[in-house]
């Protein structure tokens, strides 16, 4: 969960980062839109990777830049 706040929407009690302005309310609007699906290409759109982890949840990855 700290990937999805940290790189999506920076830190919830604190404003957003400038580069991460409008996120929360893309994500609003994906959502509203096209349901998850929609919420997955505005993710990867922003060059982070959609994944589900272990127990099924939803995680968001930084994309490994070292390669």
């Amino acid at each position: 969960m700290a990937a999805w706040f940290q790189e999506v929407v920076g830190d919830p009690c604190q404003p957003p980062p400038e580069r991460l302005k409008g996120r929360q309310l893309a994500l609003l609007h994906a959502m509203e839109n096209g349901g998850p699906e929609t919420i997955r290409e505005l993710i990867e759109s922003w060059g982070l990777v959609w994944k589900i982890g272990q127990h099924g949840g939803l995680t968001v990855d930084v994309p490994d830049d070292t390669g």
